[in-house]
């Protein structure tokens, strides 16, 4: 059990510390959950007139800290840092904040919020735009509309452990709802309920992949229409926002169906039902208005490389970044279907203990990741076993990503710890 009384003062004291200083450099990771934590912050600040700058890097390493450690007089890490508090301290001194949810090394460093010190788990309980949105709050109340996009940060972070945000999660939606700016309610928990065609949100689900039909448009067509829903409205698309709710019932049901009838248990087919978090301040057919879709469109940015768009995009842009934010969605899916086609003609090695492929330069390495968990869906794979996946990173890198079935993990896997076993015998 966390002790909230603490964690409230802990967040205090840096608020007190931030309100005397000026001039920061807020420093964030270019996933989706550091993007928005970067935003809070950033609008914390603006809306107290203070001066700031922000820079996105995808790791904290010892060189990049020392990159950034004369760019400002003080600077906040946010979702990430509680690891390489040592090497803050050597470098910046007492000149920085951190502001983060991973686990966290030893360190008795004043100006450090992680909800592992006050017995809340991070993995779970609060991401780091959550961690940077309380902080935000202590600045000043009116920063309760900044929940919307700790919500955003948190679902990018796949918090929502059995279909829903629990811990500080569930708290900030409470304080999103008391503010208007979200609706949270229970409903199909794919992603592309607003911007994608029904084909394309069943073929291009990822979580959960649907057996038979993952990056197959014409199978999801020819399923929908057995199940008598109507792929068109005159000349449009329908997407699932446009569905009537006997349609919606209709669709549900029949996926999980669909899901126990390939093999999946009637616990994890139960899981695309659960909370969804609905941004009422966005246009209804922006693909911002839906949690998962926005997540989903900052990881986009920072995966491509482009991540000041991201932050461009939550920082309030609708115009021409948010143009280039969607450009960039519509980029990250070509290259998803692309890189399922190369491994479906390229083919899966197998072993006795796992399933791999090495795409070298034919998939990003940002990307590779999400390749690997698709194959579930695919009918190449079988779900007894993980799947992992390398790719160039550069001249002298590789990067490995693994992935397995909620079953493999519920039964004790530990994917994580493996790598990192088998990274230090290397």
């Amino acid at each position: 059990m966390g002790n909230w009384e603490k964690l409230k003062e802990r967040n205090k004291l840096i608020t007190e510390e931030i309100l005397k200083r000026d001039e920061f450099v807020i420093v964030n990771h270019h996933d989706a959950d550091g993007l928005c934590a970067g935003a809070i912050m950033a609008k914390a600040l603006e809306r107290k007139g203070k001066t700031f700058e922000n820079i996105t890097v995808k790791q904290l390493y010892s060189e990049t800290i020392q990159e950034i450690k004369d760019k400002g007089k003080n600077y906040v890490f946010v979702d990430f840092g509680s690891g390489q508090m040592d090497l803050l301290e050597e470098k910046i001194k007492e000149n920085f904040f951190v502001i983060d949810h991973h686990q966290t090394v030893k360190s008795d460093y004043e100006f450090h919020a992680n909800p592992f010190l006050f017995g809340f788990d991070g993995g779970k309980e609060v991401s780091g735009s959550g961690m940077a949105y309380l902080v935000a709050k202590e600045i000043d109340e009116k920063n309760l509309d900044l929940s919307a996009l700790a919500v955003v940060g948190a679902v990018g972070d796949m918090q929502e452990y059995n279909g829903k945000l629990e811990g500080l999660n569930a708290g900030i939606v409470e304080d999103g709802e008391k503010v208007k700016v979200l609706k949270k309610e229970n409903d199909l928990r794919l992603y592309g309920k607003i911007s994608r065609p029904l084909t394309q949100f069943i073929s291009f689900s990822t979580n959960p992949v649907f057996p038979g039909l993952v990056a197959d448009d014409k199978a999801s067509a020819e399923f929908l229409m057995e199940k008598g829903i109507e792929l068109k409205t005159k000349e449009k698309w329908r997407t699932y926002s446009d569905l009537t709710q006997e349609e919606k019932k209709n669709l549900t049901s029949s996926l999980i169906i669909h899901l126990i009838e390939k093999g999946c248990s009637e616990y994890i087919a139960g899981k695309i039902i659960g909370e969804t978090f609905t941004l009422l301040k966005e246009n209804p057919k922006s693909p911002l208005r839906d949690a998962k879709e926005f997540a989903t469109l900052l990881n986009s940015c920072g995966r491509h490389g482009m991540p000041k768009v991201g932050l461009g995009v939550c920082m309030g842009d609708r115009e021409e970044i948010y143009q280039k934010a969607m450009e960039l969605l519509l980029e990250h899916r070509k290259q998803l279907r692309e890189g399922i086609t190369w491994v479906q003609q390229q083919g899966l090695q197998e072993e006795k203990e796992f399933y791999f492929f090495d795409a070298g330069e034919n998939i990003k390495e940002e990307i590779v990741g999400i390749i690997a968990g698709m194959l579930y869906g695919s009918l190449l794979v079988g779900q007894n076993k993980p799947i992992i996946a390398f790719a160039k990173q550069s001249e002298e890198l590789i990067k490995v990503s693994a992935r397995a079935t909620d079953n493999l993990i519920r039964q004790g896997l530990n994917l994580g710890k493996i790598l990192k076993e088998i990274c230090f015998e290397l």
